[in-house]
């Protein structure tokens, strides 16, 4: 990642943060963990030409206040080629900073993340940006999101944005 573009995302996790967090900070700060089974199924053109779906895992740890949270992810996921794609499977490694904003007492809830993937396949190997947006919904421990997720294509791919919807569901700990 280059210098211009982590200043760009601390700005826009600063932006981000001083929008969402609560005009009083309560002194009992939250943690918790989390871990998500997912299914992607690619939306954008080439991605989804290429690429039939995707299963993988992500987990991670979130730290807050009230119903505002620092969450930060890793993950993988694997897309299986089509017929078409001569390149192979498509192996998705994230890391990502990101915002849980509770919307409904702690039932439903808003998040966007951003950061870096680890895009590989037989004739690829590259990082790029990455980041997502969902809504999810909390009952109790377990957790179910749906998430518009995706990387910047680099060269000799086609430019764009190779984009998925995503179904993620799971455990949420709280410690």
């Amino acid at each position: 990642m280059t210098p211009f573009a982590k200043k760009q995302l601390l700005i826009l996790l600063a932006g981000c943060f001083a929008c969402f967090v609560p005009g009083k900070l309560r002194a009992q700060k939250l943690f918790f963990l989390y871990a998500h089974g997912l299914y992607a199924n690619p939306v954008d053109k080439n991605f989804k030409d290429n690429n039939k779906y995707g299963v993988g895992v992500e987990g991670g740890a979130a730290v807050g206040w009230g119903k505002t949270f620092i969450v930060g992810t890793v993950g993988y996921t694997s897309f299986s080629n089509s017929d078409k794609n001569t390149a192979g499977k498509t192996s998705y490694v994230p890391l990502k900073v990101g915002l849980r904003q509770y919307v409904f007492s702690k039932f439903i809830y808003l998040h966007g993340d951003v950061g870096a993937g680890k895009i590989k396949n037989d004739l690829y190997d590259y990082s790029a940006f990455s980041g997502d947006i969902g809504v999810g919904i909390k009952l109790t421990a377990f957790e179910v999101q749906l998430d518009y997720d995706g990387f910047t294509r680099k060269s000799p791919e086609p430019s764009g944005y190779a984009s998925w919807i995503g179904i993620k569901a799971g455990f949420n700990l709280g410690l």
